[in-house]
């Protein structure tokens, strides 16, 4: 869990995520969360504080300087991995687990040994824990909802279905992999769009399964700017997404390559695939200009192959 406070209510949904945990059917966990130099000296107190209540099921870790959520995470995945944990759950801090997301995790992962990731649908929340309904979302989280009504992406080669239809559908509170495939993928250090990246990558190295009965509660406030990245980065945020995700799908078709799966042949249409459904996820974000020179880019790999 990377924790970064910077809003009022930030220690109220952080005791909210916490206790979602604390309420799992399944109760073999431990709680690692890493605060990213919160500026909070009162959220960090309490951080201090919750470890101290709960130890040995919540272990704090402080940065010592503002590094991002993908740093964050990968900071947890070590010390989980040095324990000898098995998988690795990812929770935001304001974010709300399902009581049955462990017990389910655990139930794929052992009768489908080769499943290394699973995740699950959102229901969408704001400040105060009410559902919003869709027409309220931005449109990139519309996609995402749309995605996990179309069939779900699940099995080998993820990848693909996510670069070239649904775009991106594993919300990060909602994903579970095997510790080795946490080590192995870690996040890039990158202020935005760190996990569609990381997914692409894990997606192509292990198969994927959807546990459609346990949606996390995932927060959007709606009382306040600045919160998210995508408040902070403004405009910019959609220019790194387009860098970072046409990355994270180069690394993906590399390894898919190197595994035999797909043959070099094959990559001028995939990239064509990618490149027209990233430039739809700019039109409904009314970035015209990005879609359009997706669009032009997609047409060389179309001429490349045809």
């Amino acid at each position: 869990m990377p924790h970064f406070a910077d809003h009022p209510q930030s220690v109220d949904w952080l005791e909210e995520a916490i206790g979602a945990l604390l309420a799992q059917t399944d109760p073999n966990w431990v709680l690692v969360i890493v605060d990213d130099a919160s500026p909070s000296a009162r959220a960090r107190d309490r951080l201090l504080a919750i470890g101290h209540e709960h130890e040995g099921k919540v272990a704090v870790l402080l940065q010592g300087r503002h590094q991002g959520a993908g740093a964050c995470r990968n900071a947890g995945v070590r010390w989980a991995d040095e324990r000898g944990s098995p998988l690795v759950l990812f929770n935001d801090a304001d974010d709300v687990s399902h009581p049955r997301r462990l017990e389910a995790v655990r139930t794929i992962m052992r009768e489908r040994p080769g499943v290394g990731f699973v995740y699950s649908p959102i229901d969408v929340i704001d400040e105060r824990g009410l559902e919003l309904a869709r027409d309220r979302l931005i449109p990139a989280l519309q996609e995402i909802l749309e995605s996990h009504e179309r069939p779900p992406v699940e099995g080998p080669d993820g990848w693909i279905r996510m670069g070239t239809e649904t775009g991106y559908t594993c919300v990060t509170s909602t994903v579970a992999v095997r510790t080795t495939v946490a080590v192995a993928h870690p996040f890039p250090h990158v202020p935005f769009s760190e996990d569609a990246h990381t997914w692409l990558r894990m997606s192509a190295a292990v198969a994927l399964a959807f546990a459609e009965d346990v949606p996390t509660r995932y927060r959007v406030p709606q009382d306040v700017r600045g919160q998210s990245s995508r408040d902070r980065l403004g405009a910019e945020c959609d220019q790194i997404k387009v860098d970072v995700d046409t990355e994270g799908f180069a690394e993906a078709m590399t390894l898919a390559m190197q595994q035999g799966r797909i043959r070099r042949a094959d990559a001028p249409l995939l990239w064509e695939r990618f490149f027209l459904r990233l430039a739809q996820t700019m039109r409904r974000g009314a970035r015209q200009d990005l879609a359009r020179r997706l669009e032009d880019r997609a047409g060389y790999f179309a001429a490349t192959w045809r």
